[in-house]
């Protein structure tokens, strides 16, 4: 599964009034790890599943996604020797 480093720019005056701590709740229901809030420049950072990261775009609130970086995580059990 590959995984992306994203950071989240949340519009403070959006149309649905969702809080910052909102969107980081309906970030995380997308099976997304958020590491990080920043509550002054109003940015998630977070680990997502790369698939959902259109999603997280689209949401209301969510001005911009950034990909820092993308990596792949293996699934399978490591085999003890």
């Amino acid at each position: 599964m590959w995984i992306s480093n994203v950071l989240i720019v949340v519009n403070r005056n959006n149309a649905d009034r969702n809080g910052l701590l909102d969107i980081a709740a309906a970030v995380a229901d997308t099976g997304t790890c958020v590491v990080n809030v920043d509550e002054d420049r109003f940015v998630i950072e977070a680990a997502a599943p790369s698939a959902v990261v259109p999603i997280i775009q689209a949401m209301e609130g969510v001005t911009y996604v950034r990909c820092v970086f993308s990596y792949l995580i293996d699934p399978a059990p490591a085999k003890a020797a």
